[in-house]
Formats: structure tokens, C-alpha cells, sequence
């Protein structure tokens, strides 16, 4: 197929706020199959777009869910993707109270509703979990067997624990003990250690801080460290391990977000579940699934906002006509 996507362009509500999204669905305007897509980490635009202006801490534009909705909706998939950003604010008390990890699951869940609604014909809906978003999805398909879901994919999620996350991540860096991010570097005992202190809910001491970096989660606010400290609780093998729906797990060999062992960490949690269960792995794509040229720094592949492999969609649409037989 080679479907054109007609986007509609929708807003739901959630957690007191207003969200905008869009609905893509082909040219023929009905689909069997429509994917939700569940952002990552950071606040994203309905591309999948992260902006400073947004409150990102960089300023990036790799337009992931736009690309993926685009590429589906081509091979007869319809996709509703949502932003993180840009939102507005409806009811202050609320918004306020559902700033917490497991918050972002009613929301999700509201999407879920919103699709069967604005696509009736639809016959199948599947979560697609972008990083920090596979756990969200995980963690709602745990807790909410109501929310009615027909399969779940995981795009570039962990299959460890958030904080082991950020420890693998800064661990790449390590030389002799000395760990760096840019120009800084610090000792890699007085991270984990520092890390080790959030998780336990202890104080991290002074002296501790002098050794390291001025950011990280020990450096963070009380809701921003309430936040990801919820978030590292949720352990995405324990939940990905007994879900009873078809699973495909999508990773790039060059994810220096995500490293690509958290992919084959997931696949052998699901082994011994009868559900499908298939991997899905590009070897030259990064955590945004955008080619990598050789040689290039870890963190200026971060920020490709070259075209995301088409590949990709494909692969996805491809599975769910598989397992829809």
C-alpha cells in the first residue's frame, strides 16, 4: 500500500488539562488497526518534537510520531498521537495533584477511549510505548484490564529500572572510574552512590554533591525527584513478563538512550508467556529510529532531525496484520 494519511486534528481531557492530539488514518478513511502512541520522557509537540521553549532542557526536532503515524497510515494503519506540550491548563487543583508518574496512565487511558470513539469502524487498538512512554504503557495494561487494548509494542523502551537506566548511560562514559558528560567529569563511585541515596529515599550528603555534577536527579526539585522516583519503582520486566496480549518489542542498535540490551532484557521476560512475542531490531538506528553516520557522537546522533526509517512503520504494520489473521 501506498495510503496517503487524512488527519484529524482532535483535543481530549485529562488530569485537568487539555490536551491536543491527532488522528491519522488513511486515505480510505477506515483502518482495522489504529496505534496509540505514548510519548517518552520530556515535553513533546504532536510531531514528537522537543522544544526549550517547552521547558526541554534541549532543543530538538526529531518528529518521531509524526513520521511513524505517516508511515502506518501508507501501509493501512491508522495512529493517534498526543503532545506533552502545549497544553492547557483547565481545572489549577487538578493539573496540580497528577503530577506523579503513574498520573500520566489516565491519560493513556483517556486516549484509548477518544480513538474508539472518533474511528468507530476501528476493530483493533494497540499501545505503542516510546521510552519513558513503554513504561506508562505497561503499567496502565497492569492496572486497568477495562481500558480495552488489543496489543502492545515497545519503541525504544527499558527493560531496566529508570535510575539502572541513567547508571548504564553514565557508565558508558567511564574511564579508569572517572565518568564525563561534555567537558565535566566525576567520580562514577560518587554517582552511583549519590543515585543509590534518591533511590532510598535518603539525603544525599554535601560533601557528596561537591564531587559531582550540578544536575542529575540528586540535584533535582522535590516534584521532579518525587516524580522519577515513582517512575524507578515501576520495574518494566515484572510488568511486560504476564501481559496477556501480543507483544512486539522495536529497537535501533545505535540507542545510546535506550541501549539495545534493554530489548532482548524484555524478550526473555516474555519467554514462556503463550501470547505473541516478536523483536523487531534496525541496527543502524538511533533511539528516534534516524540513521546514524559513522563516526558520529553519541550525543549529535541524539539530535538527527533527518526522516525516521520507514522501515520501521512497516515492520509494525506487518505485525499487526500478523498476529490479526
Amino acid at each position: 500500500m501506498n495510503e496517503r494519511p487524512i488527519d484529524k486534528p482532535l483535543t481530549f481531557e485529562a488530569n485537568g488539562i487539555r490536551i491536543p492530539a491527532m488522528l491519522s488514518l488513511p486515505e480510505t478513511g477506515k483502518a482495522d488497526w489504529v496505534v496509540v502512541f505514548v510519548p517518552g520522557s520530556f515535553f513533546n509537540d504532536l510531531d514528537g518534537n522537543y522544544l526549550s521553549e517547552a521547558g526541554n532542557p534541549f532543543n530538538i526536532k526529531p518528529h518521531l510520531y509524526k513520521d511513524l503515524a505517516e508511515g502506518l497510515a501508507r501501509n493501512g494503519v491508522g495512529a493517534f498521537r498526543h503532545a506533552r506540550a502545549g497544553a492547557t491548563v483547565i481545572d489549577t487543583e487538578a493539573a496540580a495533584a497528577h503530577r506523579r508518574f503513574a498520573d500520566r496512565t489516565a491519560v493513556v487511558a483517556e486516549a484509548v477511549r477518544v480513538v474508539r470513539q472518533a474511528a468507530p469502524g476501528v476493530k483493533r487498538v494497540a499501545l505503542a510505548g516510546h521510552s519513558e512512554g513503554g513504561t506508562v504503557s505497561l503499567l496502565l495494561l497492569s492496572e486497568a484490564p477495562d481500558v480495552k487494548v488489543d496489543a502492545y509494542i515497545s519503541l525504544s523502551a527499558p527493560g531496566r529500572r529508570i535510575f539502572d537506566i541513567m547508571l548504564q548511560q553514565t557508565a558508558a562514559s567511564v574511564k579508569d572510574g572517572t565518568a564525563s558528560f561534555g567537558p565535566m567529569t566525576f567520580p562514577f563511585a560518587a554517582y552511583k552512590e549519590a543515585m543509590d541515596c534518591v533511590r532510598k529515599g535518603r539525603p544525599v550528603p554535601p560533601d557528596l554533591l561537591k564531587e559531582l555534577p550540578p544536575f542529575g536527579v540528586y540535584a533535582m526539585d522535590e516534584t521532579s525527584k518525587r516524580y522519577l522516583c515513582d517512575y524507578d519503582e515501576a520495574d518494566p520486566l515484572k510488568l511486560i513478563g504476564p501481559l496477556a496480549l501480543p507483544v512486539l518489542i522495536v529497537q535501533g542498535g545505535e540507542d545510546t538512550s535506550v541501549y539495545p540490551d534493554n530489548a532482548d532484557r524484555l524478550l526473555e521476560a516474555r519467554r514462556g508467556n503463550p501470547a505473541p512475542t516478536e523483536k523487531a531490531f534496525f541496527p543502524g538506528l538511533q533511539h528516534f529510529y534516524k540513521a546514524v553516520p559513522p563516526g558520529l557522537n553519541p550525543m549529535a546522533a541524539f539530535g538527527l532531525e533527518t526522516e525516521s526509517d520507514p522501515a520501521v512503520a512497516t515492520a509494525i504494520a506487518a505485525w499487526l496484520a500478523r498476529i490479526a489473521r
